[in-house]
């Protein structure tokens, strides 16, 4: 394992402030799975497989907002405490520092995404109500959660994990995280997304174009399942093929492309020899002395000792 990796977990484990995001995230879940009647069709349960796989991918958006606040703690937490000259006098190289800093941020971005999921299959079991069928099945859960939680995570992630690295200013990754949430509803709408567009009647070309273009995946989730009856969707899962497939391996490949260039622009000694550079100023070492040396005489007398030893206990 990444000794950085390691390191963080470690910590986290200690950490009593995480047991508590923790719960805060279950109790949202919760209510999010008693509260939320995100109806997708006359017939269809809100626990049916297809409701949750909407559901989902719809809370995935949350992973915005979770990634920029991991972001704070995790990717400049070396450089604002100034602890990054001691990590970058180790032997690390640059891969090293870089793969364990990316995988403690998205693994903790994608546990927190996965405890708020984990309290939405809570809240469903404590519903009742005609709307909810009895049967419970986990892999309804795991499966919208792997192929919306973790991949959208992965992008998310990437992009500002790219930002950060390379431009290293907060304010950037928060105006990043932003733009990404106001461009993706501006796609919807101009890619006539399903779930934006309401009843309004659709080409097939503009619905193969929003499904390869939504970068959630969500459209790609509906045009799959568009001819679905009522009974499928209250008991299949919607695989992960034609056009959902190829939509998340789209958006795997750029959010490979957005680590490719953190690694590749990202450079350990600039990073060091800016911070000596900023705390060392130039003009504070002049090149020349304006005066010149005095030779000292050494004292060892009673006078010096008595010295010393009031100026050591003050």
């Amino acid at each position: 394992m990444n000794i950085l990796l390691s390191f963080e977990i470690q910590r986290l484990i200690r950490h009593w402030s995480v047991y508590l995001v923790a719960a805060l995230l279950v109790l949202a879940g919760i209510f999010c799975g008693m509260r939320f009647n995100l109806s997708v069709g006359k017939g269809i349960y809100l626990n049916s497989p297809y409701s949750i796989g909407f559901l989902t991918g719809m809370l995935s958006l949350s992973v915005i907002f979770i990634a920029m606040i991991h972001s704070g703690r995790i990717l400049f937490k070396d450089w604002d405490s100034g602890f990054d000259i001691l990590i970058f006098s180790y032997p690390f190289s640059r891969r090293s520092y870089l793969t364990g800093k990316f995988l403690s941020y998205f693994l903790q971005t994608f546990f927190s995404f996965a405890v708020l999921v984990l309290g939405m299959a809570v809240g469903h079991q404590l519903r009742s109500g005609s709307e909810m069928q009895a049967s419970f099945h986990s892999w309804h859960y795991l499966y919208p959660l792997l192929i919306f939680g973790a991949l959208n995570t992965f992008l998310v992630c990437s992009m500002l994990f790219y930002i950060a690295m390379v431009f290293r200013k907060k304010l950037l990754v928060i105006v990043g995280g932003l733009l990404l949430y106001v461009a993706y509803m501006v796609l919807l709408v101009f890619s006539n997304a399903p779930f934006m567009s309401g009843n309004l009647p659709q080409s097939e070309w503009a619905q193969q174009v929003s499904a390869l273009a939504d970068p959630f995946g969500l459209s790609a989730y509906f045009y799959r399942s568009a001819s679905w009856s009522v009974l499928q969707r209250n008991t299949s899962i919607v695989s992960c093929s034609g056009f959902l497939l190829a939509n998340r391996m789209l958006y795997i490949a750029l959010s490979a492309v957005f680590l490719m260039l953190a690694f590749r622009k990202f450079s350990i000694s600039l990073t060091v020899f800016k911070k000596k550079k900023d705390q060392f100023p130039a003009e504070d070492f002049p090149l020349h002395r304006t005066k010149e040396y005095i030779s000292v005489l050494p004292s060892f007398g009673m006078v010096s000792a008595l010295k010393s030893s009031v100026h050591w206990r003050g």
